[in-house]
Protein backbone atom coordinates (compact mmCIF):
# COMPACT_ATOMS: atom_id res chain seq x y z
CA UNK A 1 0.00 0.00 0.00
CA UNK A 2 2.73 2.00 0.78
CA UNK A 3 4.29 1.67 -2.78
CA UNK A 4 1.28 2.90 -4.45
CA UNK A 5 1.04 5.82 -1.88
CA UNK A 6 4.76 7.00 -3.41
CA UNK A 7 3.42 5.67 -7.21
CA UNK A 8 0.95 8.49 -6.63
CA UNK A 9 2.44 10.71 -5.36
CA UNK A 10 5.06 10.72 -8.08
CA UNK A 11 2.09 10.74 -10.77
CA UNK A 12 0.71 13.97 -9.00
CA UNK A 13 4.50 15.32 -8.90
CA UNK A 14 4.53 14.59 -13.05
CA UNK A 15 1.05 15.76 -13.23
CA UNK A 16 2.06 19.33 -12.03
CA UNK A 17 4.94 19.90 -14.80
CA UNK A 18 3.90 21.48 -17.68
CA UNK A 19 2.55 19.57 -20.67
CA UNK A 20 5.49 20.61 -23.04
CA UNK A 21 7.80 20.23 -20.21
CA UNK A 22 10.66 17.50 -21.64
CA UNK A 23 11.17 15.95 -17.82
CA UNK A 24 14.23 14.45 -16.51
CA UNK A 25 13.59 11.45 -13.70
CA UNK A 26 16.79 10.48 -11.57
CA UNK A 27 16.77 8.25 -8.88
CA UNK A 28 19.33 8.47 -6.03
CA UNK A 29 20.76 5.11 -4.43
CA UNK A 30 22.02 6.28 -0.76
CA UNK A 31 22.95 3.16 0.00
CA UNK A 32 26.16 2.54 -1.84
CA UNK A 33 29.09 4.95 -2.88
CA UNK A 34 32.36 4.81 -4.52
CA UNK A 35 34.68 4.87 -2.56
CA UNK A 36 38.37 5.28 -4.58
CA UNK A 37 36.57 3.12 -7.58
CA UNK A 38 35.20 0.66 -5.08
CA UNK A 39 31.42 0.21 -4.37
CA UNK A 40 31.13 0.60 -0.86
CA UNK A 41 27.67 -0.11 1.43
CA UNK A 42 26.67 2.95 3.76
CA UNK A 43 25.70 2.20 6.99
CA UNK A 44 23.16 4.17 7.57
CA UNK A 45 22.29 5.73 4.19
CA UNK A 46 19.87 9.27 3.75
CA UNK A 47 16.50 7.67 2.48
CA UNK A 48 16.72 7.13 -1.38
CA UNK A 49 14.80 9.97 -3.16
CA UNK A 50 13.31 10.53 -7.21
CA UNK A 51 14.18 13.66 -8.24
CA UNK A 52 11.98 15.01 -11.73
CA UNK A 53 14.14 18.14 -13.77
CA UNK A 54 12.41 20.02 -16.00
CA UNK A 55 14.99 20.44 -19.29
CA UNK A 56 12.52 22.95 -20.63
CA UNK A 57 12.84 25.72 -18.42
CA UNK A 58 16.72 27.67 -19.12
CA UNK A 59 18.23 26.75 -16.20
CA UNK A 60 16.93 23.52 -16.30
CA UNK A 61 14.85 23.19 -12.66
CA UNK A 62 13.66 20.71 -10.14
CA UNK A 63 10.18 20.41 -9.91
CA UNK A 64 9.82 17.70 -7.32
CA UNK A 65 12.09 15.49 -5.28
CA UNK A 66 10.22 12.39 -3.60
CA UNK A 67 11.57 10.05 -0.71
CA UNK A 68 11.13 6.50 -2.82
CA UNK A 69 13.25 3.51 -2.26
CA UNK A 70 15.28 2.26 -5.49
CA UNK A 71 18.44 0.67 -6.22
CA UNK A 72 21.51 1.58 -9.28
CA UNK A 73 21.54 -2.16 -9.40
CA UNK A 74 19.94 -3.63 -12.36
CA UNK A 75 18.72 -4.73 -14.99
CA UNK A 76 16.14 -3.50 -15.70
CA UNK A 77 16.54 -0.09 -15.72
CA UNK A 78 16.05 1.58 -11.85
CA UNK A 79 13.74 3.76 -13.61
CA UNK A 80 11.32 4.95 -16.53
CA UNK A 81 8.75 7.64 -17.60
CA UNK A 82 6.14 6.94 -19.87
CA UNK A 83 6.02 8.85 -23.06
CA UNK A 84 3.11 11.27 -22.19
CA UNK A 85 5.40 12.37 -19.07
CA UNK A 86 2.62 11.46 -16.73
CA UNK A 87 3.37 8.55 -14.77
CA UNK A 88 7.43 7.22 -13.62
CA UNK A 89 8.25 3.61 -13.11
CA UNK A 90 10.92 3.12 -9.62
CA UNK A 91 12.53 -0.26 -8.73
CA UNK A 92 14.51 -1.05 -5.74
CA UNK A 93 16.65 -4.45 -6.50
CA UNK A 94 18.69 -3.70 -3.39
CA UNK A 95 17.86 -2.75 0.07
CA UNK A 96 19.82 -2.29 3.28
CA UNK A 97 19.63 -5.40 5.31
CA UNK A 98 17.54 -5.06 8.16
CA UNK A 99 19.99 -7.48 10.77
CA UNK A 100 23.05 -5.69 9.16
CA UNK A 101 22.82 -2.27 8.18
CA UNK A 102 26.55 -3.00 5.92
CA UNK A 103 24.87 -5.61 3.62
CA UNK A 104 22.48 -5.19 0.96
CA UNK A 105 19.62 -8.05 0.31
CA UNK A 106 17.37 -8.47 -2.63
CA UNK A 107 14.89 -5.55 -2.54
CA UNK A 108 11.11 -5.94 -2.56
CA UNK A 109 9.91 -3.19 -4.94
Amino acid sequence: MKHLLLAGIAAIALQSAAAQAELLISVNDNKVVLDNGNARTVREPAPDTLTVIDLAASPPRVRAEITVPTSVVGPPLSVAITPDERLALVTANQKADPADAGKLVPGTT
